[in-house]
């Protein structure tokens, strides 16, 4: 999570060896308890960047599509415009040459 290896496996160790104890039936000082809820907390925080990356891609995909889709309505609003523009256009010099 925190991209630094040494960190992880420090508390890794440290927690493994809080958690002999509990298993062990010994009681835990304050430093094993901190350390335990350390671990439990970055795993907690690994899970949430993990949703998070997620739901980002998720998001990302559903916006790519808005977005062609979006594409694709101004792509045929371009071509009515443009065609509406000729045929004004050529009303008007139609009009004009007549006159």
């Amino acid at each position: 999570m925190f991209d630094n290896i040494d960190f992880e496996k420090w508390l890794d160790l440290n927690a493994q060896t809080a958690m002999e104890k509990v298993t062990s039936g010994k009681g835990l000082d304050t430093q094993d308890i901190i350390l335990l809820t350390l671990k439990a907390q970055t795993n907690h925080i690994a899970h949430l960047d993990q949703d998070l990356k997620g739901e980002m891609k998720a998001l990302r995909v559903d916006m790519d599509k808005r977005f062609e889709a979006m594409n694709q309505k101004m792509d045929s609003f371009m071509k009515w415009s443009l065609g509406t523009l000729f045929a004004f256009s050529g009303l008007i010099i139609g009009v004009i040459k007549y006159l």
